[in-house]
């Protein structure tokens, strides 16, 4: 039997080979992980299905794998199971005494040529059907259009995945192995003579799975663009341009906050969480959720209806070495800033080492995005669709602010709110913005209903 890529999560179609854990002539026993496959935000195993022996291995490590893609070979009991179900004889089917002339017979994923049905169909081999010879333009197209995906070309996944990220028609590349099956050697020699051919000579050939060449403007490298940096390509594209984005900005002087949290600090520390200015700000976007629930909705077009989430899970972007990634803090309403602060600070840590579960990446409501700590000033975030908000924080500064009559120094702390406008009316974005700079200037009068 083939072990396939299952379905591993909405969203998901596929990840990148990233460790093969057996190896062919191996015992394997049901639920023993096969691959480790890094999708577009975590590194998850895959078991197998059943007990068996490892025939045959089909895929190696940096194979981009898709959902229903076969991974590995097994011979077992269950493999000899589904064998003997394939070999099992079927009934024979009788078509129509008088079948549409436009019936159409498919084979091997291949449609024929339409001919002229026979009065029955059965299980036997069909006779041999002389094809009429192509007609010159059916030869003029067939020479003169490969292709362009190159499906019919011997070559594994890795050289069809190598062959897209240089651009490579396969069609085009002489295969050096048996068959005419095609190398990696093979694409990097094609782009080499391609670039020669072009008055572009290589630098230093080509190395990796990349290209380095050298232009008249001087040196160009290409690398495998990562499975995570495709999906949010992907979904960065989607939100941008199929929702129609309103930022509100709003300053909050956190002057008062910082004291709490200055107070409070080393508590946390001694009870071994660390409580920190994204903590408190989750807290107070809860807090103006439950004022404003059409933040913390979603859109269903396909059925003209608003879906009201009764629960409150906030996404908060990590930035890791392989990209941004938003694990989500689930029920944040139920936990106290306690709880919150040591899932969070366990959430980036495993996020940043690619170990969090697909599970903790799923079921946000709202998104927080906090940039202050590494110095950034305010931003315009996009929002992570199906959600329909999210908040982006600057850094805090301090800065002169009018109060009882004079100016005096204060710490403001910089808010930006990006709303759907197709659910969420401008009024409503700036009140719902208004009700966090609230609570974070007054972060007690919250816990005492005020």
């Amino acid at each position: 039997m083939k072990v396939e890529l299952p379905f591993l999560a909405e969203g998901i179609e596929g990840g990148d080979v990233v460790l093969v854990l057996v190896h062919e002539g191996d015992q394997v026993s049901e639920g023993q992980s096969l691959v480790e496959l890094e999708t577009d935000k975590a590194t998850v195993p895959v078991p197998s299905p059943a007990a068996g022996k490892v025939a045959r291995l089909l895929v190696r490590e940096g194979d981009h794998v898709k959902v229903g893609q076969a991974l590995v070979e097994l011979d077992g009991p269950y493999a000899a199971k589904q064998s003997s179900k394939a070999l099992a004889p079927e009934k024979p089917v009788v078509a129509p005494a008088s079948p549409p002339p436009s019936v159409e017979l498919a084979h091997a994923g291949s449609v024929a040529r339409r001919e002229a049905p026979s009065a029955e169909l059965s299980t036997a081999a069909p006779p041999k059907m002389e094809q009429p010879p192509p007609t010159p333009l059916e030869e003029k197209t067939a020479a003169t259009t490969p292709s362009s995906t190159g499906a019919s070309v011997p070559a594994p996944p890795s050289v069809r995945r190598l062959a897209r990220e240089l651009a490579v028609d396969l069609t085009q590349v002489k295969g050096s192995e048996a068959g005419g099956r095609i190398t990696a050697e093979d694409v990097k020699a094609f782009v080499r003579e391609r670039t020669r051919r072009s008055g572009v000579a290589p630098a230093s050939g080509v190395s990796g799975s990349g290209g380095v060449f050298t232009t008249t403007y001087g040196n160009e490298r290409r690398e495998p663009l990562p499975s995570l940096r495709r999906k949010i390509a992907a979904n960065m594209t989607q939100s941008w341009t199929t929702i129609p984005h309103v930022h509100q900005f709003q300053d909050a002087d956190i002057t008062d906050l910082m004291e709490l949290h200055k107070r409070y600090a080393l508590e946390f520390k001694k009870k071994g969480a660390t409580l920190t200015l994204t903590s408190l700000i989750i807290k107070a976007v809860v807090h103006a959720l439950k004022r404003y629930p059409q933040l913390n909705a979603t859109l269903d077009l396909t059925s003209g209806e608003v879906i009201y989430k009764d629960y409150y899970n906030i996404g908060v972007a990590v930035d890791t070495p392989a990209g941004l990634i938003v694990p989500v803090v689930h029920d944040v309403d139920r936990k106290d800033l306690f709880q919150i602060s040591v899932e969070l600070a366990d959430l980036a840590e495993r996020t940043r080492k690619r170990e969090v579960k697909l599970e903790e990446l799923r079921g946000a409501t709202f998104t927080v995005s906090n940039m202050g700590g590494i110095g950034s000033g305010p931003f315009t975030p996009i929002i992570n669709s199906p959600q329909v908000g999210i908040l982006g924080i600057g850094k805090a500064r301090m800065a002169p602010v009018y109060r009882d009559g004079q100016f005096v120094p204060r710490r403001v702390l910089q808010l930006c709110v990006a709303y759907d406008h197709r659910l969420v009316d401008g009024a409503v974005g700036a009140r719902f913005t208004i009700e966090i700079v609230k609570v974070l200037e007054d972060f007690q009068g919250m816990f005492l209903g005020l």
